[in-house]
Parts: structure tokens; C-alpha cells; sequence
């Protein structure tokens, strides 16, 4: 009977022994295949949609969304590849975000002034003369603020889309055919080109009409009469050949600006593994620092090439600089109690520490 149970007992340790290693072969089993599912989605070649308002010969096109294009399928070593849709091929760009939002386009071009309602504190924030000295500062600045909360709960995930890159326009000044403007009272009665927001708030602020319309149709409207006035930097200007026209403008105004740049949609984000998250975030940020270095130094040169080209330039200096920002101070002011806004109030301390460090 001893020698039964002994027997016994001995069977049972074997079995739990095996039960053991069978356990830990299912798990070793199941780690392996989590880690190749892994490998197969890194592998697995994708192809993302991007559609954008600008012509292909368009700087944005040309210095930053070609190459970034180029620098994600090099980082994944060819495995993300692009459908491109420039010029508003899938539609008019007010109405793009929508189509990442919907599922249209994965990755898209986007102007924080064109929603004012959708992206409550970059079009309300941004527009808001003398935050910064130059692009680079402020393209940095609002790349870094744009992935934290609140801005990007508020601006961004709320639309179902995602900030990728991001530029923000040279600080605005105003161009005419012949009218001469020195100091802001000379924008009284003006019909003045908005892009929106709060640049429309600043332009009724000192006595102007705001008159919306969106870059790909500046040109039409400011050589018919439809504006008489151009708020808006020298580059977006110059990129549409609207120096063609341009007779005379300023220099140091420095009104506002405006962000633009690349989201994606969050739904499309969540689906793509981890490898190609990482490539698309490290080529948005190259996105942001090499355009907005790149038109630093454009801007410049391009109001060199005007003057030489006969178009009159009035750097705004001294007595008349004091009026400029006067005026400024007291628009910002009342924009910012009119927010009654904690999320805003917090982006305003967020953006002007973030831009200290560049």
C-alpha cells in the first residue's frame, strides 16, 4: 500500500511538472507571437494620403511637404509611402481638415485662422500682435505647445486629427496698390484681407473691414477691388506672385501671425505601428525647424528683391513704431479678458516660456 502511494505521488509530481512547462511554453509561445504580429505590422508597406491647398511649386510645397514626405519613407526605409493630392485637388482648404477628420485623407494641410471655432485658442492666440520676434521663434514655440494639453485636447483631438507639423507665418504687415500706410490709423476704412479669427477682431480694433479670403484666391480679389489692402507676410505674398501688383507696404508693423502646418487623422494614427509613429513625429519637427529657418531667411531676401523691383517699403521706426505698439497693447488686453478662458490664459504662459528658449 506504501509502495502504491509512493507511486501515486510520483505520477502527480510529473504531471504538475509538465502542466508547468506547458504553461510556460504558452506564454513563451504567446511573447513570441505578440513580438512577431509586431514585426509583420513594421514591415507591412502603407501608403498615406495628403492632400494640401498649394500648388506643387508653392514653398510650402516644395520645402516642406515634399521632403517630409521623403524623410518619413526614409526612416521607415520605404515601408510608408504617399499618395500626394497639392492644390486643393480634394478640396477647397477651409474644408480639409474635415477630410482627415472624416476619413478622407489621412494627413492634410491645415490654417488655424480658417477655425476659429474648431481650433479656439490657436486662432485666437497666434493672431495676437507682438508674441514673437521672428517664424523660427514662433514655429518652435507652438510645434512644442501644440502636442501638450490644453492645446491639444482643445485645437487638435477634439477634431479628431493630430498635430504632425507646424509653421507660424512671419509677424504681418500691410501692402497696397498706391494707398501709403505709416501708422494704424491709416487702416481706417480699408477693406483689409483677413485670414480670420482673431486678425479680423485686431483689423475691426483699429477701423478696418476684415474681408476673408483664403491664400489660393488673394490674388484675383486683391487685382480686382475686391480688398484693397494685404494683411500677411512678405513670403505668403511672394509665393503667389502677388508682388506683381503690390506698389507700396510696411516693415515692422508686425501684427499677428498665423499658424499653419500638417495634422493627421487620430483615427489613422492609432492604427499605425509604433515604428512609423516615430519616423512621421521625428520628420514633422524636421518639418518645422528646416521651413521655418528656410523662410527666415526668404523673407528677407524677398523684401530686398521688392525694393529693388520699385515697390515701396516703409520701415515703421520710432513715433510711428510707439503708435503700433500702443495700439497692440490695448487690443491684447481686451482680446485676452474677452477669452474668460483658463485653457487660453494657461497656452498664453505655455507659448511665451516655450519661446524664451529659442
Amino acid at each position: 500500500m506504501k509502495k502504491y502511494s509512493m507511486i501515486m505521488g510520483l505520477l502527480i509530481f510529473f504531471l504538475m511538472l509538465a502542466g508547468c512547462s506547458s504553461s510556460s511554453g504558452n506564454t513563451s509561445n504567446s511573447n513570441n507571437q505578440s513580438a512577431n504580429e509586431q514585426e509583420d505590422a513594421e514591415q507591412e508597406t502603407i501608403t498615406l494620403n495628403l492632400a494640401s491647398a498649394h500648388s506643387p511649386t508653392h514653398s510650402f510645397a516644395e520645402k516642406g511637404i515634399e521632403p517630409f514626405m521623403e524623410r518619413v519613407t526614409e526612416l521607415t526605409d520605404g515601408q510608408v509611402q504617399f499618395d500626394y493630392y497639392p492644390a486643393e485637388q480634394l478640396g477647397k482648404a477651409a474644408d480639409l481638415i474635415g477630410l482627415a477628420q472624416d476619413g478622407a485623407t489621412d494627413i492634410t494641410y491645415y490654417a488655424s485662422p480658417y477655425y476659429p471655432s474648431k481650433m479656439p485658442i490657436g486662432s485666437n492666440l497666434l493672431g495676437m500682435p507682438g508674441l514673437f520676434e521672428d517664424t523660427y521663434q514662433a514655429s518652435m514655440a507652438f510645434h512644442t505647445v501644440s502636442q501638450q494639453s490644453p492645446v491639444l485636447e482643445n485645437d487638435f483631438l477634439n477634431n479628431g486629427v493630430r498635430p504632425v507639423a507646424t509653421y507660424v507665418t512671419p509677424p504681418f504687415d500691410f501692402f497696397t496698390k498706391d494707398i501709403e500706410i505709416k501708422v494704424p490709423e491709416d487702416l481706417k476704412g480699408l477693406k483689409v484681407r483677413s485670414p480670420g479669427g482673431v486678425q479680423s477682431k485686431l483689423l475691426e480694433f483699429v477701423g478696418a473691414t476684415p474681408v476673408s479670403v483664403p491664400t489660393p484666391e488673394m490674388y484675383e480679389a486683391f487685382d480686382k477691388g475686391v480688398i484693397d489692402t494685404l494683411y500677411a507676410a512678405v513670403m505668403s505674398l511672394d509665393d503667389v506672385k502677388l508682388n506683381e501688383v503690390i506698389g507700396t507696404g510696411t516693415k515692422g508693423a508686425a501684427y499677428g501671425s498665423g499658424s499653419v502646418g500638417l495634422v493627421i487623422s487620430e483615427k489613422k494614427w492609432q492604427e499605425l505601428p509604433d515604428n512609423v509613429k516615430e519616423a512621421i513625429t521625428q520628420a514633422g519637427m524636421e518639418f518645422t525647424e528646416n521651413y521655418s529657418t528656410f523662410i527666415l531667411e526668404e523673407n528677407e531676401k524677398a523684401i530686398e528683391r521688392w525694393i529693388s523691383e520699385g515697390i515701396t517699403i516703409h520701415e515703421i521706426s520710432g513715433a510711428e513704431q510707439e503708435q503700433w505698439q500702443k495700439v497692440a497693447e490695448e487690443f491684447n488686453a481686451k482680446w485676452i479678458e474677452e477669452q474668460n478662458s483658463e485653457d487660453f490664459t494657461k497656452a498664453v504662459e505655455m507659448l511665451q516660456t516655450e519661446a524664451q528658449k529659442y
